[in-house]
């Protein structure tokens, strides 16, 4: 059996050609290639009024933690919080097999919610999918006695949501 297709469009027709379609990049949700971290600084990603709006007093101090470009707030007896820069490392790269994770949605990013990260009930992760392959970490800490996760998520979620409209 022949199929011809008649089309008012110049050309020349050609049996069993099929027609190509493509998405509409307005219905999408297309995220930008590990290369849009690679000029994010972490401490660059927090002013000193939103850091003190999370009980940080002390000004961000860059570092690198686990091979990544971090930002370190440190509260002596309060905990504090990390920023991790991630441009060639997504949800899936970082080791979180075995611990309490959850989706999140922070801002126009899909996220997950590490609680209590490798035991410690005083941390909580935050990890921002940028794209597949980059991510920014947002880590919530109290003093290392306490047992209050919740608080801990509570501070690296609502830095996350700080930080999400400042990423490409």
């Amino acid at each position: 059996m022949l199929l011809v297709a008649c089309t008012d469009e110049p050309g020349t027709p050609t049996a069993g050609s099929t027609p190509t379609t493509t998405a509409d990049s307005s219905t999408t949700s297309a995220k930008p290639d590990a290369g849009a971290l690679a000029d994010v600084k972490p401490c660059d990603l927090l002013t000193s009024s939103e850091a003190t709006g999370l009980n940080l007093t002390s000004p961000g101090e860059p570092d690198r933690v686990g091979g990544t470009d971090a930002c370190d707030w440190s509260e002596s007896g309060n905990g504090g919080l990390i920023i991790g820069v991630n441009p060639t490392r997504g949800i899936e790269d970082l080791d979180y097999r075995g611990e309490k994770t959850s989706p999140i949605k922070i801002g126009k990013y899909d996220a997950t919610k590490v609680e209590s990260h490798k035991g410690a009930k005083y941390v909580c992760h935050v990890v921002i999918s940028v794209s597949n392959s980059s991510s920014v970490q947002a880590i919530g800490t109290l003093k290392a006695t306490s047992t209050d996760t919740v608080a801990a998520c509570e501070r690296a979620t609502k830095a996350a949501e700080l930080i999400a409209p400042k990423l490409p």
